[in-house]
């Protein structure tokens, strides 16, 4: 209230005056910052009004930022998948109608100039979904995977390379576990092969540079750093040693020397530690405070002396990092072939396993060095569609086996020959007279040396290509009279099975199916040799069984006439349409996912909109009955400050 305090009396007119401005002032200050309020709608002018709430105001102005750039990129994977989605639609149908075409054609007696028509339009088919595959919104491709920048397919002499990666491209869109954008060629058009998977564990060995975390550990945890304790028996000296600061193997040996002169190496296998204990004495080590590093370490034990005791293995896993010299074997020529393409690659210069992928990669074959999903084993795949690709030795050379990525060995199956269609093997025969079962009749061929003896092959229960070269060679022990005359074992150069004849007779070394078997052709072993040797072709070439290869299948086989390859590339078109099916499925579920995520999102905004609005609006009602009320106290205060200072002492006489 602006008033005249009853002590003011009697006093002097100066101070009269300075009292009723200074309450007048005050009431013009309240009311000036009441209109402002309701001028701007703010009930928080500056910080200083309110810093608690300032506070929190500031917090939730960069939470509903952050809503809102989140709502941007939901709004933006919507659209993405919403793109993908339709062309999805556009592949299956433009599939499908190849598949018509297949089925269509799959008969004999139609005009092969037809055929030609209509492998034209396959042809055309290729095209449209090359620039479906290739297609891009807002310059992301769709299905480039993680590589999204360029375009994920190249045309390669006729053939389509896959140029992407990576499972697709991740966004922040405030869910718990991440929505991929993109899709991976290989997810919807089956753009890469899914063999060669590495058969061999390179297992590399420990050196003191071996980073910590390049090992799995003792327990298959990887190695968790900490506090460790180790016992010296008999003094009884317990010491506490802090491995938090290690990083390498050797790290891990110079902490153990220099705080306790205990002396760690690396075993002889070179898998893990050994503790080196003096005669006479024992050494425990052992985790505490529930930590697991000795545990993971593989020295948590108890280790007497005088020897030297070995802790277990740490099973170091392969990264582009880890060196050839960790491997037990020296890297030599190894032949990769792609297509029409053959190059006898020297792999010696490498020094990494970094450095082998670079080097296969700088082929530009289409060939990708991967380095498993366990960790411990190299894969190699095909990037091309349309091409047959395998991986093989050289005379001299066993690298390619060594690293456990031969595509044709001893333990290759023989399901995976010609492309998954396998091999025929006779089994079962009947006797058309007697009607009883007859061995002889599964007898799939015959092998003729050139000395004139011969022995006859039958496959049953032969799986993968070792069981067929042992059978071989079971079957030449049982009937040659010297089975050394006959080698069998894997092509020297390349891949195929290699069947030699040394006994220097005069007549033709060569190979017969028996009983209208195709387990020779199927075997690649249909060509006979020039020769004393034949060696047969690969069979087990590796394809990317993808919608792009089985196209380009039916295209040829159009152009060919093959009616039987017609009908197996129509078959691969339903497992194509399948997947094509199975993936749009996947799209419309990450969908519903963000379009959820896009409801919860704006549920979130407002709730935080109405927390923010209810610190720093202003409650219009509230501020109108103060600016009233204000307003009366001006008035009163003006009024009560001009009768009070024009009173003179004669007032109070």
């Amino acid at each position: 209230m602006n008033s005249i305090q009853p002590s003011f009396g009697r006093t002097p007119t100066l101070l009269q005056w300075q009292h009723a401005a200074a309450s007048l002032g005050r009431g013009n200050s309240a009311l000036a910052r009441v209109q402002l309020q309701l001028a701007t709608g703010q009930g928080m002018l500056r910080p200083s009004d309110d810093a608690i709430g300032a506070g929190a105001v500031s917090a939730l102005d960069g939470l509903l930022e952050a809503q809102r750039q989140r709502g941007r990129n939901l709004e933006h994977g919507e659209a993405m998948l919403g793109v993908i989605d339709g062309a999805l639609s556009n592949a299956f149908d433009l599939v499908l109608e190849a598949k018509g075409i297949g089925l269509e054609q799959a008969t004999s007696g139609i005009d092969s100039t037809e055929r030609v028509v209509q492998a034209q339009a396959i042809d055309a088919i290729l095209v449209q979904l090359m620039d479906l595959a290739n297609g891009a919104h807002q310059g992301v491709h769709l299905f480039g995977g993680s590589a999204t920048m360029r375009s994920p397919y190249a045309d390669i002499n006729g053939m389509i390379e896959y140029m992407g990666y990576g499972s697709g491209l991740i966004t922040d869109l405030g869910l718990a576990s991440g929505v991929p954008l993109t899709l991976g060629g290989e997810e919807a058009f089956g753009a890469v092969s899914n063999r060669i998977e590495g058969y061999r564990d390179l297992n590399p060995a420990l050196d003191v540079d071996t980073p910590l975390n390049e090992l799995n550990g003792a327990t298959g945890q990887g190695i968790s750093l900490g506090v460790i304790e180790v016992v010296l028996e008999p003094t009884g000296e317990t010491s506490q040693l802090d491995l938090s600061d290690a990083f390498t193997i050797g790290d891990v040996m110079e902490i153990f020397q220099s705080q306790l002169g205990v002396t760690l190496q690396i075993n002889p296998q070179q898998t893990g530690f050994s503790v080196q204990v003096p005669d006479g004495q024992s050494i425990t080590i052992r985790d505490v405070n529930g930590g697991r590093t000795a545990q993971d370490l593989g020295i948590d034990d108890v280790f007497n002396g005088p020897i030297s005791e070995a802790g277990r293995d740490l099973d170091r896993r392969l990264t582009d990092n880890t060196p050839v010299s960790a491997f037990d074997f020296d890297l030599e020529m190894i032949r990769f072939t792609n297509g029409i393409q053959i190059t006898d690659l020297d792999l010696s210069s490498a020094e990494t396993v970094g450095d082998i992928r670079r080097i296969v990669e700088q082929l530009d074959m289409g060939i990708r060095i991967d380095i498993s999903q366990s960790g411990d084993r190299l894969d190699v795949v095909n990037l091309r569609s349309g091409s047959l690709m395998s991986v093989g030795e050289l005379p001299g050379s066993q690298t390619a086996t060594d690293l456990g990525i031969r595509s044709m060995d001893r333990d290759t199956l023989l399901s995976d020959f010609n492309r998954g269609e396998g091999v025929s093997i006779l089994q079962g025969g009947v006797d058309p007279v007697t009607g009883n079962l007859d061995p002889s009749l599964d007898q799939d061929f015959v092998v003729k040396l050139s000395n004139g003896e011969s022995f006859s092959v039958n496959l049953v229960g032969c799986q993968t290509v070792g069981d067929v070269l042992d059978k071989i060679r079971l079957r030449a022990d049982q009937e040659l009279v010297d089975p050394n005359i006959l080698d069998v074992g894997l092509a020297l150069k390349g891949n195929g099975i290699r069947l030699g004849d040394t006994s220097g007779g005069g007549g033709e070394f060569r190979l017969e199916a028996l009983n209208g078997s195709d387990a020779l052709a199927d075997l690649g072993l249909a060509t006979n040799p020039d020769g004393a040797t034949i060696v047969g072709e690969d069979r087990a070439m590796v394809a990317v069984e993808g919608l792009f290869t089985h196209l380009m299948d039916l295209r040829d086989a159009l152009m060919a006439g093959d009616v039987p390859g017609i009908s197996i590339a129509s078959g691969w078109l339903e497992g194509d349409l399948d997947r094509l099916g199975l993936v749009q499925a996947e799209v419309g579920i990450r969908t519903n996912r963000i379009t959820d995520a896009m409801a919860r999102n704006e549920d979130t905004i407002i709730m935080d909109e109405q927390l923010r609005s209810g610190i720093l609006n202003l409650d219009y009602t509230e501020a109108s009955i103060r600016f009233a009320s204000l307003q009366q106290q001006l008035q009163a205060g003006m009024a009560t400050a001009a009768r009070s200072v024009s009173m003179t002492l004669l007032d109070y006489l």
